[in-house]
């Protein structure tokens, strides 16, 4: 080959002259003089030493193949082309510099005559900054198209240039061409909004954000939230995103405040659990939910509130239960239960295809299901936070329930406080009137008529069961009736209504108050307001064992009837009991005769004084701790050993000890059980003498003149056998002459008063007492058996003293 230039060649104009020398070292690009044939690099400038990394002469030492190791396929063909074209340009090489970097360059070459020698000129451009442009034009193409958001190009007049493929969901398409030409007013439901809102908002600010409504392919609208800005060139970017999810969340969270505030409204837990469940169904969307709450008698989770939908399910599928062991499972673990099953399961017999229950804290569970599909993670983490909420209103509900039941108990303790504080009046007028009256039928009456005019109370009566030889006749001895808020029209018919005397006939065979409530019908039969209901209650007329009638009382308040009323009704039917036997020992004092009636009976003393040819003589008696009964006796025999073994025998007698031994005559204690010792005062007699001589016992008590000698008889019956009277005679009253003792207290021990002023003190005869038998003779330092005995012994003779008892 020639060395020498050719015609048509760069070296023809003078390629190895000062003016080229200067362009090829001056040029800002890398410049290669290139022997393709030998494949090596015969000049380079200094721009290309600077590009590659190499020092001229190590440049200068290698050849193509070192600068594209990579790309030799390419350079080849490239330098083919431009031998045959005599020149060309190439974007697709890359150089690897002394470091091994490799930098993309653009190249154009072309032919020349160097030396006299056909080589390759190629002028080498660094094209790192364009590819990292164009790869950062590719990377934004891409997250453009993949972007979740919907991205549109908008010419000048606003309609679509591109779109990205959200861009064109939003408007029910899959393919974003679809969009292409579609202008602003044909893709909104908003005619002239983007040149009278969006364009002038973008010239004067640059930016226009709004929300609008795109109407789908499918007919259905879809709430958007766009933003616009401008381009170049005149042309805008819109941005838009489907808020279609973003309003129903919101809406949710809108309706969950709403609930909270409703629920801390809610009265109780039953009312939390119907809003909780309406709350789900409307503001979450759940159609089918239920709520249950655990119920600690039963011992289970009990379904509190259902939605209708829930219901309807549980009625028309057989045996479904809504997961009741699922919710089980939530509440003893204290964590959330979900299942989810898709409909290509084999199990397909279950109606639903999710469920998740959310345990409501230690109340209960949360239940919602879906039929048709999963519930979201969304859907769960708003169950579960309402779920939170209504635990806190269950917990408020338990709280207010638990503060109204204090309020309601003080309440109710007020009110039976201030009634006592009226029954206490109430019953100290009663008192006073029967202190002030001067017969047993005015007793009578004056009770029913105070009870019947206090506030309590709106009637009051007296009756007696049994007369008349009826044991189931009621007769009606005193009474004072309102008729006003009671169905019948006068005093009679109320009193000897049915109600009325079965009231009586229950206090009669009850030793307690008897309490009965009736409510009224209407003229068509059908139930009265609780207004008309009455309440009446009933205690028997008593002193000890003796029965002298029921006094009852009825009324519309509450109050009259509280439990502590009650137990002063009972202590004023005692107290009317013992006016009653007062009067009855009044009359046998006043009057100038009196009958005397003498009784004769069996018992172990008639036996002893045949045994033993004594006399026994009855001297006074007390009761004990039991059930037993002391009597103390003279008897006209000296030998107390015989006297003990012969009572021995006889298991009426449970004790027999030795008083004091007076010459031939014994005084023996003799506890039996049998007849207590206030028997006859306890009925309203005196006891003149009881002895036993010769076989015989023989009992003379002192009675009224009208008294009812088989009533009498009858008294005597109870206790002892074969009593039969053997004399009435008409006597002068026993102790009318006699003067009252003027310290009122003959007869009493120290002891005995000691024990009663004791009682006095501490308000055991007040009512309500202030102080239990048990507490004052806590206080005494004695049992409550040993205190009864000593009050029971004072109280007889401070009576003795006043009704003039005598003993023989």
């Amino acid at each position: 080959m020639s060395d020498a230039p050719e015609s048509g060649s760069a070296a023809d104009d003078g390629s190895e002259s000062p003016a080229f020398e200067r362009l090829f070292e001056r040029t800002p690009d890398a410049v290669l003089v290139i022997d393709a044939a030998a494949n090596r690099i015969r000049r380079c400038n200094d721009r290309a030493c600077e590009l590659l990394g190499y020092d001229r002469e190590r440049l200068l030492s290698l050849g193509p193949p070192d600068i594209h190791p990579h790309d030799c396929d390419v350079f080849e063909a490239f330098v083919e082309r431009v031998r045959d074209r005599g020149s060309g340009f190439t974007a697709e090489l890359s150089c690897r510099t002394r470091d091994g970097e490799v930098v993309p360059v653009d190249v154009t070459a072309t032919t020349v005559r160097f030396e006299g020698r056909d080589r390759i000129l190629a002028i080498l451009r660094d094209a790192s900054a364009r590819t990292e442009r164009e790869r950062e034009l590719r990377r934004r193409s891409a997250a453009i198209a993949a972007a979740d958001d919907g991205i549109a190009v908008l010419d000048a007049d606003g309609a679509v240039v591109y779109a990205n493929g959200a861009y064109a969901s939003l408007f029910g398409y899959d393919d974003p061409d679809a969009l292409a030409g579609a202008t602003w007013e044909e893709l909104y439901a908003t005619p002239g909004r983007f040149e009278l809102d969006c364009r002038p908002t973008v010239a004067e600010s640059g930016e226009w954000r709004g929300e609008l409504t795109a109407p789908r392919a499918d007919g259905d609208d879809v709430p958007v939230r766009a933003s616009v800005t401008a381009l170049e060139g005149g042309e805008f970017v819109c941005v838009a995103r489907d808020v279609s999810e973003e309003r129903r969340r919101e809406r949710r969270l809108t309706g969950l405040a709403e609930s909270s505030r409703e629920l801390l409204t809610a009265a109780d837990r039953d009312d939390v659990s119907r809003i909780a469940i309406r709350t789900v169904a409307d503001a979450l969307g759940h159609e089918l939910a239920c709520v249950r709450l655990y119920d600690a008698e039963a011992n289970e989770l009990v379904r509190t509130a259902t939605t209708d939908a829930a219901a309807e399910l549980v009625r028309s599928a057989v045996a479904y239960d809504l997961k009741s062991s699922n919710a089980g499972g939530a509440y003893r673990s204290a964590e959330t239960v979900r299942n989810e099953s898709s409909a290509a399961d084999a199990y397909t017999d279950d109606p639903c295809r999710a469920e998740v229950h959310v345990p409501i804290g230690e109340f209960g569970v949360l239940s919602v299901f879906d039929r048709e599909a999963p519930l979201t993670k969304v859907d769960v983490q708003l169950i579960e936070l309402f779920a939170g909420v209504v635990r806190s209103a269950l917990t408020r509900a338990e709280r207010d329930e638990r503060l109204q039941s204090r309020r309601s108990e003080l309440e109710r303790r007020r009110e039976e406080l201030a009634a006592g504080d009226r029954f206490n009046t109430l019953v100290t007028e009663v008192i006073r009137s029967v202190l002030r009256a001067t017969s047993g039928e005015e007793v009578k009456r004056r009770v029913c008529e105070e009870l019947a005019g206090a506030s309590l109370y709106e009637a009051a009566w007296i009756a007696s069961v049994g007369t008349g030889g009826d044991p189931e006749a009621v007769t009606i001895d005193s009474s004072s009736v309102a008729t006003e808020p009671f169905a019948e029209s006068d005093a009679e018919s109320f009193v000897t209504s049915p109600f009325a005397r079965r009231l009586v006939r229950k206090a009669h065979e009850a030793d307690a108050a008897v309490v009965e409530r009736r409510r009224f019908e209407s003229e068509n039969g059908t139930e009265a307001d609780a207004d008309d209901e009455s309440i009446a209650a009933a205690v028997p007329v008593a002193c000890g064992r003796q029965r002298f009638g029921v006094l009852a009382v009825a009324g519309t308040e509450e109050s009259g009837f509280a439990e502590a009323t009650q137990s002063g009704l009972e202590l004023l039917g005692e107290t009317l009991g013992f006016a009653i036997i007062a009067d009855r020992r009044r009359n046998t004092l006043i009057e100038s005769d009196a009958v005397e009636l003498e009784f004769s009976f069996e018992s172990p003393l008639g036996d002893l004084s045949a045994a033993l040819n004594c006399r026994c003589d009855h001297l006074g008696s007390v009761t004990d701790a039991g059930d037993g009964h002391a009597y103390e006796t003279r008897i006209t025999h000296g030998d107390f050993a015989e006297i003990r073994a012969f009572l021995d025998d006889y298991p009426a007698v449970r004790e027999c000890g030795l008083v004091e031994r007076r010459g031939g005559t014994c005084v023996v204690e003799i506890t039996v059980a049998g007849a207590p010792p206030g028997l006859l005062a306890e009925a309203g007699f005196s006891l003149v003498s009881l002895h036993a001589s010769d076989g015989d016992t023989r009992l003379i008590a002192e009675v009224p003149s009208d008294e009812d000698v088989t009533r009498v008889l009858d008294t005597l019956s109870e206790y002892w056998d074969d009593v039969e009277l053997v004399a009435k005679r008409q006597t002068p009253t026993r102790g009318v002459d006699l003067a009252v003792p003027a310290d009122g207290v003959a007869g009493l021990t120290d002891r005995q008063r000691s024990v009663l002023e004791t009682a006095y003190e501490k308000g055991y005869y007040d009512w309500p007492r202030g102080h239990t038998a048990e507490e004052v003779a806590e206080s005494l330092d004695i049992a409550s058996a040993t205190l009864h005995q000593h009050l029971r012994a004072a109280e007889h003779a401070l009576v003795s003293s006043f009704v003039g008892d005598e003993r023989e």
